[in-house]
């Protein structure tokens, strides 16, 4: 059984990565939290052109080895779409995530007859909102 399955986009306007991203993402896998299912980077030059960016570094092809990285779930038409949607000049990442520490949880709830109704993600800005109300 598997946990709830996430897609991120972020987008950057530098493109100067220190590897920091991957790293927490194999810290996340190896604590069990996340199984990196996917994960690919896009570009869009100045000129609007669009591209995949590919790892090079050896010590990032090590860390992108070591997630295990199961499927090739994103495509060329998703790369594409993300691209549409870049300003020149700038960078987005795409991860598809495996929420590992939700299995237990959705096999409990299945278990006991229950059936998923909704379901969504309150955005981080507005734990200010939840803090007043006191859901600290």
């Amino acid at each position: 059984m598997r946990g709830p399955i996430d897609y991120i986009i972020v987008g950057f306007t530098e493109t100067n990565f220190t590897g920091d991203i991957l790293k927490e993402l194999e810290k996340a896998s190896k604590d069990g939290v996340i199984k990196v299912l996917d994960l690919a980077v896009v570009t869009k030059d100045k000129y609007g052109n669009v591209a995949a960016v590919e790892a090079v570094d050896e010590d990032l092809l090590k860390i992108l080895n070591k997630l295990s990285i199961s499927n090739d779930l994103i495509e060329e038409d998703d790369i594409a779409e993300v691209g549409e949607v870049l300003e020149p000049g700038t960078t987005a990442g795409l991860l598809i995530i495996e929420q590992l520490w939700a299995r237990g949880l959705k096999k409990a709830i299945v278990d006991n007859g229950g059936i998923l109704l909704s379901e969504g993600r309150i955005h981080p800005d507005a734990s200010s909102e939840l803090d007043m109300k006191g859901a600290k």
